[in-house]
């Protein structure tokens, strides 16, 4: 599954988002908000949910390179989007809390059998 069919699937908003970025795969996802748990856990090509809005939830998705974050719930700060804008992190957004939102994306890549990297 492709970043972009996650956008439409999910029904979550795109804040920085490239074509490219769009064609990304997606290999699996992972929730957390704590930036170490989310560093030991999360994989490349990963969509990663959390609350957090912080810049730093950019530095820790870049190095990580998930294939994107998804915010819920909460407003992000406009140095937030910018930042994901120019290290080319695509970041989504979505008004609904992190549990539907993350039940939305297992029924879309379980439905994708091409999307794996859970244990």
């Amino acid at each position: 599954m492709l970043v972009k069919d996650l956008v439409k699937q999910v029904g979550v908003k795109a804040l920085a988002m490239t074509k490219e970025e769009s064609l990304e795969e997606i290999r699996g996802a992972f929730v957390g908000d704590v930036l170490s748990h989310v560093m030991a856990n999360a994989k490349p090509g990963f969509v990663w949910v959390t609350v957090q809005t912080h810049e730093n939830v950019i530095a820790v998705a870049s190095l990580l390179d998930v294939a994107c974050v998804i915010v819920c719930q909460r407003e992000l700060p406009p140095e937030t989007c910018r930042r994901a804008a120019d290290q080319g992190v695509t970041l989504l957004w979505s008004a609904d809390d992190a549990f539907h939102v993350a039940g939305r994306i297992y029924g879309a890549l379980a439905a994708n059998p091409k999307a794996s990297g859970q244990p």
